[in-house]
């Protein structure tokens, strides 16, 4: 059966937000900022819509079975790769073991074990509070009211953070929580319901009205960057209001293209997208960590080119292996 064309471009739109992944963890302040910022919520907005929109499927729940088995294979294969890497520079292999062991467990379903290993459990829960909502017949208007108020709160404890004081309700809200909340399941329900929704409803609009919505969007977010930028406001820059009508209109464009992708094989992208996304920070700390300590525009530069090409070498390896009968169990790689 010939591949959907929305599905075949959303491959090469992931292959593409992982390079920018990979640009937030290694050029730090010269990161092409806030464009960057548009990668992981469209990386859960695909994932939701890929997911969301088999009809057939949708309230199977072998289904959701099957999606979560895949995640957690994937989050348990990384993670014994990389114990090496984050278990000594994390401080998990000195003091306490029983407390380390404790507090990994703890970071598996509320922040980061492997680095940038949030997405994927943020992803699994994400998915399995949406598919719940969904068998419940949840009204949409309360789950959008719901999980827009998490996503604010994530907007003011990362961007807006110098707004308030230390002792607002605000600020606690991030400090109870195991972890920082803007790098956790929680900023992901909002993604995976608009994903949701755009499986269920299509397109907000026209391709020319959804372009210029884009257009306008985008200059609307480069104007809250400069301002909270300018202002001293942020603490981080993981979460701005205006991603929300930017990503919804980048995601609208996205599945009515009608790109020809033939000459591209987007199985391959598929692949490479997820071990990039997996593996590129643990490469990037090694570095940092070894080589290359400092952040001037130079270095900056360097460290992407090598994180980028070292995580290409890693997924073609993959890639390669896997294809030999003693090395299929790589496919749990992706």
């Amino acid at each position: 059966m010939e591949q959907r064309k929305e599905i075949e471009i959303l491959d090469v739109a992931k292959f593409i937000m992982a390079i920018m992944v990979v640009g937030i963890h290694t050029l730090g302040r010269y990161g092409i900022y806030p464009l960057f910022r548009i990668a992981v919520p469209l990386f859960f907005m695909i994932s939701s819509y890929l997911f969301f929109s088999n009809t057939e499927k949708r309230g199977n729940l072998k289904y959701l079975k099957k999606f979560c088995i895949r995640n957690i294979k994937l989050y348990c294969f990384w993670f014994v790769v990389l114990m090496p890497i984050f278990l000594p520079m994390g401080g998990y292999l000195t003091g306490n073991l029983l407390f380390n062991a404790f507090k990994l467990i703890i970071k598996v379903f509320f922040g980061s074990t492997f680095a940038a290993s949030w997405y994927i459990s943020a992803l699994v829960i994400g998915m399995c509070f949406v598919f719940i909502c969904d068998k419940l017949k949840i009204n949409y208007g309360i789950i959008v009211g719901i999980t827009f108020a998490i996503y604010v709160v994530c907007c003011l404890n990362s961007n807006y953070r110098n707004l308030m004081p230390d002792n607002s309700i605000i600020v606690m809200i991030n400090r109870i929580y195991p972890g920082t909340i803007y790098n956790g399941f929680l900023v992901g329900l909002f993604w995976i319901f608009l994903g949701y929704l755009f499986a269920c409803k299509g397109t907000i609009c026209d391709r020319k009205n959804s372009q210029i919505g884009l257009i306008t969007s985008c200059l609307l977010l480069l104007a809250e960057y400069f301002i909270v930028t300018k202002t001293h406001l942020a603490v981080d820059n993981d979460c701005y209001f205006m991603l929300i009508p930017v990503c919804c209109f980048a995601f609208d464009n996205l599945i009515s293209c009608e790109w020809n992708c033939k000459r591209i094989d987007v199985k391959v992208l598929r692949k490479y997208s997820t071990i990039i996304y997996c593996v590129h920070a643990s490469l990037a700390g090694v570095i940092e960590h070894y080589w290359i300590s400092d952040s001037n525009f130079t270095d900056c530069v360097l460290k992407f080119i090598l994180v980028l090409a070292m995580s290409l070498m890693v997924a073609n390896t993959v890639c390669v292996l896997e294809k030999k009968k003693a090395f299929k169990w790589l496919h749990n790689a992706y």
